[in-house]
């Protein structure tokens, strides 16, 4: 778990190095920053969906530009009944997804991948920052604690990127220069690392 909170501070440094802070609610086409997060497990219809349904519904709601993108090694042609049963009574509509085989052009225009016991580092290749949530429990043994576990995780993330936003936001709203913005999550960033 420390290490997880650690590599999600440093990937909110990471983001917000190459991020200006968006409007709530902006729209992020047209921007030169990336504002994608990759998700990646075996089948792509799995843990890296339920990942991703989560980190989109938790980053609509906390006003973060952020989208992310389901993708597999290795996809299978459908969803599993299991998966699809637990996303649907979760709220969410997976009938119409597709999984789609991880690429190099996925990693393009990302900012983040996050992959599930899968190792993609050479398709990554340091093009974009990536974290691994391996060993996590087995969904299709246990939906609701394989779901759990990545919302935990998914949860984590969000709320590195939203508190660090908003320090960017404060920073900028303030007219505050930009290193002293930078300046202000290094330093909340050391805290956390160093309270974990």
């Amino acid at each position: 778990m420390r290490s997880m909170s650690v590599r999600i501070a440093l990937c909110s440094l990471t983001l917000l190095f190459g991020a200006q802070a968006p409007a709530q609610g902006a729209e992020v086409s047209g921007s030169s920053e990336s504002t994608r997060v990759v998700f990646v497990c075996e089948h792509g219809s799995v843990k890296s969906l339920i990942a991703t349904a989560y980190f989109n519904r938790r980053a609509q709601e906390r006003g973060l530009a952020y989208r992310a993108v389901a993708r597999g090694t290795a996809p299978e042609p459908l969803v599993p009944g299991p998966v699809r049963q637990g996303l649907q009574t979760d709220g969410f509509d997976v009938s119409e997804f597709v999984p789609r085989l991880f690429t190099s052009s996925d990693v393009d225009d990302a900012s983040l991948v996050v992959s599930f016991d899968q190792d993609v580092a050479k398709t990554v290749g340091g093009r974009a920052r990536h974290f691994r949530w391996d060993n996590l429990p087995a969904v299709l043994a246990d939906y609701a604690r394989g779901r759990d576990e990545i919302v935990t995780h998914v949860d984590e993330l969000i709320d590195e990127l939203a508190h660090s936003f908003s320090l960017l936001r404060k920073g900028n709203g303030s007219k505050a220069p930009r290193s002293a913005c930078i300046r202000q999550i290094e330093a909340r960033t050391a805290t956390h690392i160093a309270l974990l």
